[in-house]
Protein backbone atom coordinates (compact mmCIF):
# COMPACT_ATOMS: atom_id res chain seq x y z
CA UNK A 1 0.00 0.00 0.00
CA UNK A 2 1.00 3.46 -0.97
CA UNK A 3 1.39 5.78 2.89
CA UNK A 4 1.27 9.12 2.95
CA UNK A 5 3.63 11.43 5.96
CA UNK A 6 0.92 13.66 5.49
CA UNK A 7 -2.70 12.61 7.08
CA UNK A 8 -5.79 12.41 5.35
CA UNK A 9 -7.34 16.69 5.51
CA UNK A 10 -10.73 15.06 6.15
CA UNK A 11 -9.44 12.16 9.09
CA UNK A 12 -11.46 9.14 6.90
CA UNK A 13 -8.73 7.61 5.31
CA UNK A 14 -5.34 6.35 6.42
CA UNK A 15 -3.08 6.06 3.26
CA UNK A 16 -2.08 8.02 0.16
CA UNK A 17 -4.96 10.53 -1.14
CA UNK A 18 -4.46 8.62 -4.61
CA UNK A 19 -5.76 5.33 -3.20
CA UNK A 20 -8.81 6.52 -1.42
CA UNK A 21 -11.80 5.53 -2.91
CA UNK A 22 -13.59 9.13 -2.58
CA UNK A 23 -10.21 10.79 -4.48
CA UNK A 24 -12.08 11.49 -7.47
CA UNK A 25 -15.15 13.31 -5.66
CA UNK A 26 -12.65 14.83 -2.22
CA UNK A 27 -12.16 18.82 -2.52
CA UNK A 28 -9.34 18.29 -0.26
CA UNK A 29 -7.73 15.62 -2.15
CA UNK A 30 -3.86 15.90 -2.65
CA UNK A 31 -2.89 16.81 -6.75
CA UNK A 32 0.50 14.71 -6.20
CA UNK A 33 1.54 11.47 -8.25
CA UNK A 34 2.36 9.23 -5.45
CA UNK A 35 5.53 8.36 -7.50
CA UNK A 36 6.88 11.43 -7.96
CA UNK A 37 6.17 12.91 -4.52
CA UNK A 38 8.36 13.27 -1.97
CA UNK A 39 5.32 12.31 0.94
CA UNK A 40 4.54 9.26 -0.47
CA UNK A 41 5.88 5.99 1.57
CA UNK A 42 5.47 2.75 0.45
CA UNK A 43 5.19 -0.95 1.52
CA UNK A 44 7.79 -3.48 0.75
CA UNK A 45 5.49 -5.05 -2.04
CA UNK A 46 4.27 -1.74 -3.94
CA UNK A 47 7.67 0.14 -3.52
CA UNK A 48 9.14 -3.50 -5.25
CA UNK A 49 6.64 -2.92 -8.06
CA UNK A 50 7.04 0.33 -8.72
CA UNK A 51 10.73 0.48 -8.42
CA UNK A 52 11.02 -2.30 -11.05
CA UNK A 53 8.35 -0.28 -13.33
CA UNK A 54 10.56 3.36 -12.74
CA UNK A 55 13.67 1.43 -12.81
CA UNK A 56 13.59 -1.31 -15.91
CA UNK A 57 16.00 0.58 -18.42
CA UNK A 58 18.31 0.82 -15.45
CA UNK A 59 18.17 -3.14 -14.29
CA UNK A 60 18.85 -3.90 -17.93
CA UNK A 61 21.65 -2.03 -18.39
CA UNK A 62 23.51 -3.21 -15.26
CA UNK A 63 22.77 -6.52 -16.20
CA UNK A 64 24.06 -5.93 -19.71
CA UNK A 65 27.44 -4.23 -18.06
CA UNK A 66 27.78 -6.72 -15.91
CA UNK A 67 27.70 -9.89 -18.52
CA UNK A 68 30.19 -7.41 -20.56
CA UNK A 69 32.72 -6.87 -17.67
CA UNK A 70 32.45 -10.47 -17.15
CA UNK A 71 33.81 -11.36 -20.64
CA UNK A 72 36.22 -8.86 -20.24
CA UNK A 73 37.29 -9.98 -16.91
CA UNK A 74 37.83 -13.69 -18.43
CA UNK A 75 39.65 -12.70 -21.66
CA UNK A 76 41.74 -10.73 -19.85
CA UNK A 77 42.28 -13.47 -17.26
CA UNK A 78 43.06 -15.56 -20.73
CA UNK A 79 45.79 -12.93 -22.02
CA UNK A 80 47.38 -12.45 -18.74
CA UNK A 81 48.03 -16.55 -18.65
CA UNK A 82 49.34 -16.68 -22.19
CA UNK A 83 51.85 -13.62 -20.61
CA UNK A 84 52.39 -15.41 -17.62
CA UNK A 85 53.36 -18.55 -19.74
CA UNK A 86 55.53 -16.61 -22.26
CA UNK A 87 57.42 -14.51 -19.45
CA UNK A 88 58.33 -17.88 -18.09
CA UNK A 89 59.15 -19.62 -20.67
CA UNK A 90 61.32 -16.73 -22.16
CA UNK A 91 63.06 -16.13 -18.42
CA UNK A 92 61.67 -12.64 -18.47
CA UNK A 93 60.99 -11.11 -14.74
CA UNK A 94 59.94 -7.34 -15.90
CA UNK A 95 58.74 -5.82 -19.23
CA UNK A 96 58.45 -1.95 -19.83
CA UNK A 97 56.82 -0.96 -22.70
CA UNK A 98 54.97 2.42 -23.90
CA UNK A 99 52.36 0.53 -24.03
CA UNK A 100 52.20 -2.08 -20.59
CA UNK A 101 54.38 -2.29 -17.87
CA UNK A 102 54.18 -6.18 -16.65
CA UNK A 103 55.94 -7.68 -13.59
CA UNK A 104 56.44 -11.57 -12.88
CA UNK A 105 55.39 -12.50 -10.01
CA UNK A 106 57.09 -15.91 -8.72
CA UNK A 107 54.44 -18.52 -7.31
CA UNK A 108 55.06 -18.79 -3.28
CA UNK A 109 52.75 -19.12 0.31
CA UNK A 110 51.79 -16.86 2.30
CA UNK A 111 50.36 -16.89 6.01
CA UNK A 112 47.10 -15.93 7.10
CA UNK A 113 44.74 -15.95 10.43
CA UNK A 114 41.98 -18.08 10.52
CA UNK A 115 39.74 -15.81 12.36
CA UNK A 116 36.44 -18.39 12.82
CA UNK A 117 39.31 -20.87 14.46
CA UNK A 118 40.64 -17.88 16.51
CA UNK A 119 37.65 -16.70 18.10
CA UNK A 120 36.52 -20.77 18.53
CA UNK A 121 39.71 -21.29 20.31
CA UNK A 122 40.90 -17.87 21.96
CA UNK A 123 37.68 -15.78 21.79
CA UNK A 124 39.12 -13.16 24.66
CA UNK A 125 42.59 -12.87 22.42
CA UNK A 126 40.03 -12.58 19.20
CA UNK A 127 37.64 -9.93 20.96
CA UNK A 128 41.01 -8.08 21.75
CA UNK A 129 42.45 -7.66 18.96
CA UNK A 130 39.29 -6.92 16.85
CA UNK A 131 38.21 -3.22 15.36
CA UNK A 132 35.00 -2.56 14.11
CA UNK A 133 34.80 -0.34 11.10
CA UNK A 134 31.68 1.62 9.81
CA UNK A 135 30.69 0.42 6.11
CA UNK A 136 29.07 2.52 3.52
CA UNK A 137 25.59 1.10 2.06
CA UNK A 138 26.28 -0.53 -1.55
CA UNK A 139 24.15 -2.54 -3.23
CA UNK A 140 25.21 -6.05 -4.65
CA UNK A 141 24.29 -7.09 -8.27
CA UNK A 142 23.95 -10.29 -9.28
CA UNK A 143 22.89 -11.13 -13.04
CA UNK A 144 20.57 -13.99 -13.51
CA UNK A 145 21.94 -17.00 -15.12
CA UNK A 146 25.26 -16.15 -14.63
CA UNK A 147 25.92 -18.36 -11.63
CA UNK A 148 29.09 -20.94 -11.94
Amino acid sequence: MIKCKNSCPLGKFEGCCYSCPEFAKCKDACSEVPEECECSTFDEESGITLFEQKQITVLQQIASIVRMKKQCEEQEKELKDQLKQAMEQYGVKKFESNILNITYIAESTKTSIDSAKLRKKYPEIASECSKVSPTSAYIKVEVKGDKE
